[in-house]
């Protein structure tokens, strides 16, 4: 859980969240996903989504964004992350985003 207050408050704390018609969802472990938790969010021009996933095999952060108009859809994926880098990679990603969306609209 630790990980899903990091990842929805650099969300909630990005420009990102500051559109009117985003839809956000917060995921948590449970028993049908016991090894992910995270986010997802959307929009009428794009969606997305944040998971960290963690079990004794693997770990890993998962950024995925779609913009509709393009059809483009641009994923990161990075292993064994530090959590205090959780913040600035999640940023950056949406920021970089954001700015090609503008460019497609």
């Amino acid at each position: 859980m630790e990980y899903l207050k990091i990842i929805s408050k650099t969300f909630e704390e990005h420009n990102i969240y500051k559109i009117p018609e985003l839809k956000y969802e917060k995921f948590t472990k449970s028993l049908n996903y016991p090894s992910s938790e995270g986010i997802t969010f959307e929009t009428n021009n794009f969606a997305g989504e944040i998971f960290y996933y963690s079990n004794g095999e693997m770990e890993y952060l998962e950024i995925e964004f779609l913009i509709f108009k393009s059809e483009k859809s641009e994923f990161k994926i990075i292993e064994k992350i530090k959590k205090s880098e959780l913040n600035k990679i999640i940023s950056e990603f949406l920021t970089e985003r954001l700015t090609k969306l503008k460019n497609v609209a």
